[in-house]
């Protein structure tokens, strides 16, 4: 029998809005307990107690800054108790702009939730999700921002390179094991991703869009199959494949003349 998501308990991280709130949604749809977690108390509430109600799935949360020191011990902490086996590190956000003009608080920012809590919560939950004889996963969520340098966003982008080969690297590892590592890696999605990196109104934020109900559905589908890596969206499949076979001058002036505007 394969991985079923029926009765489990899921770790979900940025569940307040966007893709975390529709993998939530997507969980708990098919019966998936859920664990959620994020900055905004309120959304986070009401997000609970919707699916609780909605879905009868027994429904937990915490608000919690996973950008503050110790937040990855504190949330393995307070998952002590729960049978989790299924992770979702899907918390991140981006700095825009030239990297001389960007704050460097926000930078550090960043760099603690899109790697460093990522990394070390992914270390502190791994001997549990071993132990978990009838299968565990780890969703994380990458970009394909992760593929390619990105001018004006470059400190982001090298982020998510990072989540992408980490994910690929550690699921090489994990074989043999009762984990899969799975990285979804999306392109530009309708969110407040946007919003928060201060580029709602520029062409990329509007190009392309995903919906998030779609990038959830198939994170969670390629999560159960054991998938490692999953690029959503035929452009961005096409995107990605134009990056290896076009000259890297070519690649620098084109990229740099969509993102430039965001400076």
């Amino acid at each position: 029998m394969g991985f079923t998501l029926k009765n489990r308990f899921a770790l979900v991280t940025g569940a307040s809005s966007g893709i975390g709130h529709a993998i939530a949604v997507e969980l708990a749809k098919r019966g998936c307990n859920l664990f959620l977690v994020a900055r905004r108390e309120e959304l986070l509430r009401d997000l609970s107690v919707s699916l609780a109600e909605s879905y009868g799935v027994d429904v937990k949360w915490l608000p919690l800054d996973l950008t503050s020191a110790g937040a990855a011990v504190e949330l393995a902490a307070q998952l002590e108790p729960l049978p989790v086996s299924i992770v979702v590190n899907n918390a991140g956000f981006a700095v825009a702009g030239s990297f001389e003009s960007s704050e460097v608080d926000a930078l550090s920012r960043m760099i603690a939730l899109n790697i460093n809590f990522l990394t070390v919560f992914t270390r502190l939950m791994l001997p549990r999700l071993k132990a978990m004889t009838d299968g565990a996963r780890i969703l994380n969520v990458g970009s394909v921002a992760g593929h390619q340098g990105v001018p004006y966003m470059a400190a982001y982008a090298a982020s998510k390179a990072y989540v992408n080969h980490f994910t690929e690297g550690l699921n090489w590892e994990l074989r043999g094991t009762p984990v899969i590592a799975t990285c979804l890696e999306p392109g530009q999605t309708a969110s407040d991703f946007f919003d928060v990196a201060g580029v709602s109104h520029s062409f990329m934020a509007q190009f392309g869009v995903l919906r998030p109900q779609v990038v959830a559905r198939k994170g969670v589908q390629v999560m159960v199959k054991g998938k490692t890596r999953y690029v959503v969206g035929f452009m961005n499949k096409l995107l990605i494949f134009s990056l290896r076979i076009t000259p890297r001058p070519l690649v620098r002036i084109v990229i740099t003349r969509l993102f430039r505007d965001w400076a």
